[in-house]
């Protein structure tokens, strides 16, 4: 910006330089604010020295830093209005009354000095407020902010540019996280917790298009109303979000004190909302709002959740394609284990039956996502190694013979080999090796006992035993499911982990109570 514009005078008419100029202790704006409080004070009674930061994308100055009895608002003040927007627009120092105070005795009158400072691409306003009965010397004011200029215009930067590098700080943090996250409900929420924080909002929400038609669908939401999350359908080219999504551009709104027509979107007074794209194309919407008011959002908010929305972009469609390799994966070995079910009439159906069970048990157990996928397979797969044994247990109505029992028993053991050549299966491997452990020691093939043996292998024994017991068999009838569940009772503690069969019951006394409750 340009220096203060001052009346031509002679030196004679000069105001003398200050004698004891006082230096800001750092380059803080805090520091600053408060040595341009202190060099004032040879000026006259300042109340408070203020500095403010022009944020263009809302057409605000913000307030950066203030020091005095009185401080001033912390609100945005729209550069269109007041002397401190008079100063940045017209690049010229400006002084006008601010308030005429009215006693028994005497009026007294807030003054306003307030400077442009920073640079072409960093602009913003110092301000005094000076309680006086006359207009304070601009000579002298201009004097004291010419000394200043230099540390008030570094103030500026600095404060800019620690806000970005925090920034900066916390987007390669979620670009990390994001990185390594290869589930896309889960890219979804790590996108989400990191523009609440990023843009200290009240509000957020990640919507995507739909595959169908092509409509924005709010997929997680903080924040909001479920009513609105469940309800909110938007058109590509509607309302903000459409309108993002249509241009490929993010849009800042801000509603601003003063100004008429201000409406209340569920409370949220700013808000910013910027595409999920990336070069190969847009793939939602992610939103901020603040309750706040006035104005919350910046230009720098604009600019990093920009960014956020680029990287959930790339982690998202790196996360959909792992799924998809995945979904293949997961239906080539359910191809594998029904193809095994085909040599037992027996058996068919029951594969399934154990998968849903376990993972069920697993997710009351708390496992994640990584352990109920290992589970999940394990459940699909543990036979495998019956294999080993040839047709001689499909269907086999007659007692097994010494060396037919063990290889039946050898089945754990055949199918960890099996699994072993596969290193995307490394997790499933203990698991199915240790299916047939009891808890008090006394299964096979280790003798492995409680803790020792892997938790999923605990719920796949239970999951596993259970649709056995409930299966008709060449050698006798199913069990119904009372039975089975008093069968596994009686067990507990020594064939299953007790804590396993808790949860197992608890299912059962669920299921049974809403049975009940169903019309008749």
């Amino acid at each position: 910006a340009s220096d203060p514009v001052t009346p031509e005078r002679s030196e004679a008419a000069r105001p003398p330089r200050l004698q004891q100029f006082a230096q800001p202790s750092a380059m803080d704006a805090e520091s600053v604010a408060r040595a341009l409080f202190t060099n004032a004070g040879t000026v006259g009674n300042v109340v408070p020295a203020h500095v403010w930061l022009e944020d263009a994308a809302t057409g605000t100055l913000r307030p950066v830093a203030s020091h005095g009895p009185l401080a001033p608002s912390r609100n945005p003040v729209p550069i269109t209005e007041g002397t401190l927007g008079t100063a940045l627009l017209q690049g010229r120092a400006t002084v006008e009354p601010l308030n005429r105070i009215s006693g028994p005795e005497a009026s007294r009158t807030i003054w306003r000095f307030a400077a442009p400072v920073g640079t072409p691409d960093i602009r913003g306003v110092a301000a005094l407020d000076i309680d006086a009965d006359a207009e304070p010397s601009r000579d002298a004011l201009n004097e004291i902010f010419a000394m200043m200029r230099t540390a008030l215009s570094g103030a500026l930067a600095l404060h800019l540019a620690e806000a970005e590098h925090e920034a900066a700080k916390r987007l390669m943090k979620a670009a990390r996280v994001l990185s390594r996250t290869l589930d896309p409900d889960s890219v979804v929420s790590v996108c989400l917790d990191a523009a609440v924080k990023l843009a200290g909002a009240a509000t957020a929400s990640v919507m995507l298009l739909a595959e169908d038609d092509g409509t924005l669908e709010i997929v997680a939401a903080h924040g909001l109303p479920t009513a609105i999350v469940d309800s909110t359908i938007v058109s590509v080219g509607e309302g903000i979000a459409g309108w993002v999504a249509a241009t490929g551009q993010p849009v800042l709104v801000e509603d601003l004190p003063g100004k008429p027509g201000r409406g209340e979107r569920h409370g949220v007074r700013s808000a910013v909302s910027v595409p999920i794209a990336d070069e190969d194309g847009l793939l939602g919407v992610l939103n901020v709002g603040s309750r706040r008011y006035p104005a919350h959002f910046t230009q720098s908010h604009l600019d990093t959740l920009e960014l956020l929305g680029r990287q959930t972009a790339v982690a998202l469609r790196n996360a959909r394609a792992i799924q998809a390799a995945e979904d293949v994966y997961l239906s080539s070995l359910k191809a594998l284990a029904l193809a095994l079910e085909t040599k037992d009439p027996y058996s068919q159906g029951g594969t399934d039956r154990v998968m849903d069970l376990a993972v069920r048990i697993g997710k009351a157990m708390d496992l994640d996502d990584v352990e109920l996928r290992a589970l999940e397979i394990a459940a699909m797969l543990h036979d495998i190694g019956m294999t080993g044994a040839g047709s001689l247990y499909a269907a086999c109505s007659r007692p097994l013979t010494t060396i037919e029992r063990g290889l039946v028993k050898m089945h754990p053991a055949v199918a960890a080999e099996i699994l072993e050549q596969a290193p995307a299966l490394k997790q499933v491997v203990p698991i199915v090796f240790h299916h047939h452990e009891h808890y008090d020691g006394s299964g096979y093939i280790t003798g492995a006992a409680g803790p020792d043996i892997p938790l999923a292998a605990r719920i796949l024994s239970l999951a596993d035993s259970y649709v056995a017991m409930t299966s008709d068999r060449p050698y006798r009838h199913a069990l119904s499911a009372q039975e089975a569940e008093d069968e596994i009772r009686e067990r507990a503690g020594t064939q299953f982990d007790p804590a396993v069969v808790e949860v197992f019951l608890e299912f059962g006394r669920a299921d049974r109570e809403r049975n009940e409750r169903k019309p008749h």
